[in-house]
C-alpha cells in the first residue's frame, strides 16, 4: 500500500508542479493526437489519475509511453513509466523489476535524484546488492537528493 501511495504522490506532484489540469484532459488527449509529448504525459496522468477519463492504468501506461517515444531524453516521462512497472500497474500479475530497472537506470542517467534513488532502494532490498545501492544512494546524493545521502551513511554504518 505504501508503494501504490508513493506512486499517486510522485504523479500528482509532477502534475501540479507542471499546472495539470483535469478540466483540460480532453484538451491534452488533442495534442497527443498531434504527437506533443507533454499532451500525452498529462492524458495519462488524467487516465492514470481517473481525473477527467475513466481510471484505467493500461491507458495510462499506453500515453506515458507514446510521450515517452515523443521525447525519449525525458527523465520524468522515463521514470513515470518505471514507476507504474514497478509499482505493478503493467500487468495484473503484479511488477516488472527488470524493466522498471532499466528504466530507472536510463533517467538517472539524464540524472533524475529519484530514479537513481529508486535503485539504491531496489539493489539494497530486493536485489540484496550493497555495492550497487550505495552507487545509486551516493548519484541521488550527489544530485541533492537528502534521502539517498542518509541511506549511503547508513550503508557505510553497517
Amino acid at each position: 500500500m505504501k508503494k501504490i501511495f508513493i506512486l499517486i504522490s510522485c504523479l500528482v506532484c509532477v502534475a501540479l508542479s507542471a499546472e495539470f489540469d483535469s478540466s483540460k484532459a480532453s484538451v491534452y488527449r488533442k495534442e497527443c493526437l498531434k504527437n506533443i509529448a507533454q499532451g500525452c504525459f498529462f492524458t495519462g496522468v488524467a487516465y492514470f489519475l481517473g481525473d477527467g477519463f475513466a481510471k484505467d492504468d493500461a491507458k495510462a501506461i499506453e500515453f506515458f509511453k507514446k510521450a515517452n517515444e515523443l521525447d525519449k531524453n525525458n527523465a520524468v516521462y522515463i521514470a513515470t513509466i518505471a514507476r507504474m512497472y514497478y509499482y505493478g500497474y503493467k500487468t495484473k500479475s503484479g511488477a516488472v523489476l527488470n524493466d522498471a530497472v532499466k528504466l530507472f537506470d536510463a533517467a538517472c542517467k539524464l540524472k533524475d535524484a529519484d530514479s537513481c534513488y529508486e535503485l539504491g532502494e531496489i539493489y539494497n532490498y530486493e536485489v540484496f546488492d550493497s555495492q550497487k545501492a550505495a552507487s545509486f544512494y551516493k548519484q541521488s546524493c550527489n544530485l541533492k537528493k537528502m534521502n539517498g545521502c542518509l541511506k549511503l551513511r547508513n550503508l557505510k554504518d553497517k
